[in-house]
C-alpha cells in the first residue's frame, strides 16, 4: 500500500486500527481491482448481437437406429431460437425456469419437452443439462464481476454467503447489458433491504466500494487548481461557492467503513466493527483513486459546499452548530489547499 502524505496531516500509521482519528485528512491509496481499467463483457446480449446465420449442427447418431428413436427436429427460426436460448440461460430460477416462462408468456413455443428436439443430447448429457451448463456459466461470470465490485463485502460475509447474497441480487437486478461495469450498482440498497443481516454495516460497505467503483469510471473533469485559488481576493472568500468535481464521492456511515476497508486492504483481517460514525471522501486524482477519512467539521463543510452554500455562511453555521473548534478554525485553509490539489473542486465563482 501507498500512502500520501497531506498538507497539515500527518502520515497514517503503519499499524492501522480500526478508528478514525489518527487519519483524518490523510489520503489512503487504491482499494479497486484492475479489472476496472478495461470495459467488462458480459454474456448478456443486446438487440445487434443476434446473427443471421449458423453453422448446420454435428448429428451425435450417426447410425440408422439411434436416428429412428430419436424425436423430430423443430424448425425454429434463428432469430427465435437465440431469443429462447438466451432467456432460458439467463433466468435467475435456471434454464427449466427460463423454458416455461417464454413458453407460458407466448414468447416461445418451446416448452420443456421440446428441449431435445432444439439441443441435441450428448453421449453423456441430455439437452437439457448441456443447456444447464450455459446458465450456471453465466451466473457465475455474474458473481465474479460482483465480487471484483466488493471484495471487501465478499471477506466480510465470506465466500458462501456472498455467493448467496450475489445469487439473490442476480435474480432481483438481472444484468440487462452487454458491459457490466454498472452492474453492480445496487448492490448498497440491496444489502440494506436484506433482512437478513442485524446491522447497516454490509450496506455501507457496498456504498463505499461502489462510490470507488463509481469515481474510477467517472468522466475527465474540470479541476481547480491552487493557482487559481491564490488569485481570489481575501474580501471575496465569505461569497465564494465551490462546485464538486464528478471524480469525488463524500460520504457519511455509523460504522468504521473505511477503517475497516483499510485493515482488510492490508491483510489485517479485522471483524466487523461496533456502531462509530465516520466519513470519507473517495476520490480520483490523476489515474489513482484515494479514500480520505474526514472529521465532523470538515464532513458538514463538504456538504455544505456541495450543495452550493458560500464559504463564508457554511462556516458561520458550523460555528453556530460547535461542530468547527478553534483548532479546526485555524486550518480551514489547510483543508482547502489540500482538497484543491486532489480535485475536489471542479470551479469556484466568487461573484
Amino acid at each position: 500500500m501507498n500512502e500520501s502524505d497531506s498538507a497539515g496531516a500527518r502520515p497514517a500509521s503503519g499499524e492501522d486500527r480500526l478508528g478514525t482519528a489518527e487519519r483524518v485528512g490523510v489520503p489512503l491509496e487504491g482499494g479497486v481491482s484492475d479489472a476496472f481499467v478495461r470495459e467488462r463483457a458480459s454474456a448478456t446480449p443486446n438487440k445487434a448481437a443476434f446473427t443471421a446465420t449458423r453453422p448446420a449442427p454435428r448429428d451425435p447418431f450417426p447410425d440408422d437406429r439411434s436416428r429412428a428413436v430419436r424425436a423430430a427436429p423443430l424448425d425454429v427460426p434463428l432469430r427465435a431460437l437465440q431469443h429462447w436460448f438466451a432467456a432460458a440461460i439467463m433466468h435467475p430460477e435456471g434454464v427449466a425456469g427460463g423454458i416455461e416462462q417464454t413458453a407460458a408468456h407466448g414468447a416461445s413455443a418451446i416448452t420443456l419437452g421440446d428441449v431435445e428436439r432444439v439441443l441435441l443430447p450428448s453421449s453423456r448429457l441430455p439437452g437439457i443439462e448441456r443447456l444447464a451448463i450455459y446458465g450456471d456459466a453465466y451466473r457465475a461470470r455474474l458473481v465474479e464481476c460482483l465480487a471484483d465490485d466488493y471484495p471487501a463485502l465478499q471477506y466480510a460475509l465470506g465466500d458462501d454467503a456472498f455467493e448467496a447474497l450475489c445469487l439473490r441480487y442476480i435474480a432481483r437486478h438481472p444484468s440487462e447489458s452487454p458491459n457490466l461495469n454498472a452492474f453492480g450498482r445496487h448492490m448498497a440498497a440491496f444489502c440494506r433491504d436484506e433482512e437478513c443481516f442485524p446491522s447497516r454495516f454490509e450496506g455501507e460497505l457496498a456504498a463505499l466500494e461502489w462510490a470507488m467503483v463509481e469515481v474510477l469510471h467517472a468522466p475527465s473533469a474540470q479541476k481547480l487548481d491552487l493557482a487559481t485559488l491564490a488569485t481570489v481576493p481575501g474580501d471575496r472568500w465569505a461569497r465564494a461557492r465551490f462546485s464538486a468535481s464528478e471524480t469525488v464521492r463524500v460520504m457519511e456511515f455509523s460504522h468504521p467503513v473505511n477503517a475497516f476497508f483499510q485493515a482488510f486492504r492490508t491483510d489485517q483481517t479485522p471483524s466487523v466493527p461496533a456502531l462509530a460514525w465516520s466519513a470519507t471522501a473517495v476520490f480520483r486524482d490523476g489515474a489513482t483513486i484515494w479514500r480520505m477519512d474526514l472529521s465532523r467539521a470538515m464532513h458538514a463543510l463538504l456538504m455544505s459546499l456541495f450543495g452550493g452554500t458560500p464559504l463564508g455562511p457554511a462556516l458561520e453555521s458550523l460555528a453556530r452548530a460547535e461542530q468547527l473548534t478553534d483548532e479546526e478554525g485555524a486550518q480551514v485553509m489547510v483543508w482547502f489547499r489540500d482538497w484543491v490539489r486532489h480535485g475536489f473542486f471542479a470551479q469556484i465563482e466568487t461573484e
